[in-house]
C-alpha cells in the first residue's frame, strides 16, 4: 500500500472534527467603570503606594505601576537602573511654577483619565503632558484651546495660547488663535494676558496692518499700559527704542498728539519721541494741499473708528426667515479717503466711491429677457464691490470683510476674509464668490449669527493709486 493510498485512508476512517456551535446565550459583561473607580480610588492613597512624588510643597503618594504604564518619561525614570530616581521611594519633580498647582489634576488623569479644564488651567496641564509624553492629554488640551479661542476678555488666554504655540509648532492652533487675535484685538487687549506679553509678540502685533482696532490712538493707549505696567517698568526705555518706530504716529490727530506730549511717557523720554511726533504734526501741516509724497504715507490699519471713514456696517436681520431675494445687503456710496487726512474730512477730491452688493444667502441677479425675469443665481455667498468713480488710471485696495458670531453672551469676530484688488479705468468690478461656506450661516445654532441676525463689517483702503494728484 502506498503511503498516498495510507493517507486517503486514514482520512476517511477519522473524519473531522464537529465545529462547536455557538451557546446563544453567550453576552460579554463590561464593568469597566467599576474597574475606573478601583483605580481611581489609588490616586494619592498610601495603599500599595511604593513612591512619593513632591512638586513644590506638596507630596503624592503614588504607584510605579501606573505612572509606568502612562508614561514614558516615567517609565524611563523609574524603571531603568542608570536613573538614581528608579531606586528611591521619594523623588523630587522639577515643574515650572505655573504647572505646580495643576500638577494634582494631572496626577489624577493618570488614575482615571479624567481632568477639568478651564482657560486658566489648560496650558500648564499641557505643559505636564507635554512634558512627560501623555500624548492623548495633548490631544485632549489642544482640542479644549481650540473650543475656547473665543472667550469674554476676563477670561481669554489665547494670547498665553499663541505664544506656546509659537514654541512647539502647533500649527492649526496657531493658526487659529492668531486669527483671532487680529481680528478681536479689542478682546485680547483687555485680558489679563496682554501685560503679561513678551516684547517680541508686542513688536509682532505692531508690525501689522490686519489688526482690527478702534483707531491708532486706541492702539496706544493700551500699549502705553503695557510700557508703564510693573514687569516691564524696569526696561521701558529698551521697549520705547523697540516699538516706537512701529507706532503710526501720522494716523492719529493733532489734538491726540497733543494729548500723547502731555503724558508722563512722553515727559520721561521725550527724546526718544521727537523725531515720530515731529514726522506726524509736518505730514498733517502738509495735507493741506498735494505736497505730501505717497511714500511718505504710513498704511492703514482696519480702524474702525469713524474718523478714518474706511470702515462699512452690513447687516441682514432675521437671517433664517429671509428668501434669497431678500437678502441681499446693499450699500449705494461708500466713499474712502485716499489717505488719512483729519484736518480736511470732507474735500471730495480725496475720497473714492464704491457700491457694495452682499449676498449672504447665495447670488441672485435677476435679468429681463423677452419682457420675461430670468434669474443667474447659486449657492455661493458673494461679495461685489463696484467703483462708481474713476478718475485714477490704477488704484490697489485692500478688502478685509469680517462676520460676527456669539458665543454664551460673547459677540466676537467669527470669520474674517482679507484680499486686494486692483481697478482700472476699464476693470471697475470686484466681485468675490464663497466670501464664507454657506453652510456655516445655515447652522440650526450657528456660531456666525448673532442672535439670529447677520452683522458684518467691511474695510477698505486704498493702497496705492497712480497720478494720485489728479484725483
Amino acid at each position: 500500500m502506498t503511503t498516498e493510498f495510507k493517507h486517503q485512508a486514514a482520512s476517511s476512517l477519522c473524519p473531522a472534527p464537529a465545529v462547536p456551535m455557538e451557546n446563544p446565550s453567550r453576552e460579554v459583561i463590561k464593568d469597566e467603570e467599576s474597574l475606573v473607580q478601583r483605580l481611581r480610588n489609588l490616586y494619592n492613597s498610601e495603599l500599595f503606594s511604593d513612591i512619593v512624588l513632591r512638586v513644590g510643597d506638596h507630596r503624592f503618594h503614588a504607584h510605579k505601576f501606573m505612572l509606568i504604564t502612562s508614561s514614558e518619561v516615567f517609565e524611563a525614570m523609574l524603571s531603568k537602573e542608570r536613573w538614581r530616581e528608579s531606586s528611591q521611594p521619594e523623588v523630587t519633580l522639577t515643574e515650572d511654577e505655573e504647572c505646580i498647582p495643576v500638577f494634582g489634576d494631572f496626577l489624577r488623569y493618570i488614575y482615571s483619565g479624567v481632568v477639568q479644564l478651564t482657560t486658566d488651567s489648560v496650558l500648564p496641564i499641557l505643559l505636564l503632558a507635554d512634558k512627560y509624553c501623555i500624548r492623548k492629554l495633548c490631544e485632549s488640551c489642544v482640542q479644549y484651546m481650540l473650543r475656547h479661542i473665543a472667550e469674554s476678555p476676563d477670561i481669554n488666554r489665547t494670547l498665553s495660547w499663541y505664544q506656546y504655540t509659537k514654541m512647539t509648532g502647533c500649527i492649526e492652533l496657531q493658526e487659529n488663535c492668531l486669527k483671532f487675535i487680529v481680528s478681536n484685538f479689542h478682546t485680547v487687549q483687555n485680558s489679563p494676558d496682554w501685560l503679561e506679553l513678551s516684547r517680541v509678540e508686542m513688536k509682532e502685533f505692531l508690525e501689522s496692518s490686519d489688526i482690527i482696532v478702534d483707531s491708532e490712538y486706541q492702539l496706544w493707549k493700551e500699549l502705553e499700559k503695557w510700557l508703564l505696567h510693573d514687569r516691564n517698568f524696569h526696561c521701558v526705555e529698551d521697549n520705547l527704542q523697540a516699538l516706537l518706530p512701529l507706532v503710526r504716529f501720522s494716523l492719529m490727530t493733532p489734538k491726540q498728539l497733543l494729548e500723547i506730549e502731555n503724558s508722563r511717557l512722553y515727559k520721561g523720554h521725550h527724546e526718544l519721541f521727537g523725531i515720530k511726533i515731529l514726522e506726524a504734526h509736518r505730514r498733517h501741516s502738509l495735507q493741506s494741499g498735494d505736497v505730501l509724497a505717497p511714500e511718505e504715507s504710513e498704511d492703514l490699519r482696519n480702524y474702525q473708528d469713524r474718523e478714518y471713514q474706511i470702515a462699512c456696517k452690513l447687516s441682514l436681520s432675521n437671517y433664517g426667515a429671509k428668501t434669497k431675494i431678500e437678502s441681499k445687503i446693499f450699500v449705494e456710496n461708500m466713499s474712502v479717503p485716499l489717505r488719512f487726512s483729519p484736518a480736511f474730512p470732507n474735500n471730495k477730491d480725496r475720497f473714492v466711491r464704491f457700491q457694495i452688493e452682499l449676498f449672504p444667502k447665495g447670488y441672485f441677479m435677476p435679468h429681463m429677457l423677452y419682457g420675461n425675469y430670468i434669474a443667474r443665481q447659486n449657492e455661493s455667498t458673494t461679495l461685489i464691490l463696484r467703483r462708481i468713480s474713476n478718475n485714477c488710471p490704477k488704484m490697489r485696495v485692500e478688502m478685509t470683510l469680517i462676520i460676527y458670531g456669539k458665543k454664551k453672551q460673547v459677540k466676537y469676530v467669527a470669520h474674517s476674509v482679507s484680499c486686494s484688488h486692483t481697478f482700472s479705468r476699464t476693470d471697475t468690478k470686484w466681485e468675490i464668490p464663497d466670501i464664507i461656506p454657506i453652510g456655516k450661516l445655515k447652522e440650526e445654532k450657528s456660531f456666525y449669527l448673532v442672535n439670529g441676525n447677520f452683522e458684518g463689517k467691511l474695510f477698505l483702503k486704498v493702497q496705492s493709486c497712480e497720478e494720485e494728484e489728479k484725483c
